[in-house]
């Protein structure tokens, strides 16, 4: 009899300890799901939440800055193209120049069938002003197996000085994202459009001529870029020619989705 009462309790004590470790699991799984659930969601309110740290992608002239006084004192290819870009030419068949109007090619343009830059190119080199935008069209042979190819550089006249803002680039765009965060946090990024505004600062330092060239996709984001960019706190340095002397100087603010 006290035999059987011993087994009995042997048998109880390793069904409640079964049971107290079936138990535990369960828990404890129930709370690894629970956990994971929530980082899950708060992975997902994070996502939702989103900012575009590059909202704000670019600052400056629309294509690579030549300096006026550069273009004007050019005569052929090599005064432009850097020796490492004239390195692989053998031959330059022609050259054209090309005026750029609201992101388009003008039919503005003026061509040579040499590297050497014509009377009537050199003359229109020296007509173009400030902010001017134009391409440099050149057909060329490589000197490795003579193939033929084409370099279409764009480039946007600059005074000597260009304008700038007045505490400094980096300042300037961190005063664009940080107005624009509640904007941006919640929209999808695949319906985000690369935009671009231009803005004139004139020689007296102040802004003008601001123009939205294309929107963003959102019409209360592209009206809060222009009202920064007509307020900007501090004002701006003006640009300078050669001589010394302020000019105006239109630039350009790239954001929303990186474009070109």
């Amino acid at each position: 009899m006290k035999k059987t009462i011993i087994i009995s309790c042997i048998v109880l004590a390793i069904f409640s300890f079964l049971a107290f470790t079936f138990i535990n699991k369960n828990k404890s799984t129930s709370d690894n799901l629970e956990t994971a659930s929530l980082e899950v969601s708060t992975k997902a309110e994070e996502t939702k939440k989103q900012t575009f740290p590059d909202f704000i992608y670019d600052i400056g002239t629309r294509f690579s800055p030549i300096k006026k006084e550069a273009i004007i004192n050019a005569t052929s290819v090599n005064n432009i193209f850097s020796k490492d870009e004239m390195h692989n030419m053998e031959s330059v068949k022609s050259v054209e120049f090309i005026i750029v109007e609201n992101d388009k090619r003008a039919d503005k343009s003026e061509t040579a069938n040499s590297a050497s830059f014509t009377d009537e190119q050199i003359n229109f080199l020296n007509s173009l002003d400030y902010s001017t935008n134009f391409i440099m069209e050149v057909d060329y042979n490589i000197k490795t197996d003579l193939i033929e190819r084409t370099s279409t550089p764009h480039y946007t006249v600059v005074p000597d000085i260009q304008a700038q803002y007045i505490y400094g680039k980096d300042a300037l765009i961190k005063y664009f994202i940080e107005n624009t965060k509640e904007e941006t946090a919640n929209i999808p990024e695949d319906k985000l459009q690369p935009a671009k505004l231009y803005f004139t600062v004139t020689k007296n330092g102040t802004v003008n001529n601001v123009n939205l060239d294309r929107s963003s996709g959102y019409p209360n984001i592209d009206e809060l870029m222009i009202g920064l960019i007509n307020n900007t706190p501090g004002g701006w340095i003006p640009a300078l020619n050669s001589k010394g002397e302020t000019v105006d100087q239109e630039l350009v603010v790239s954001f929303g989705l990186m474009g070109c």
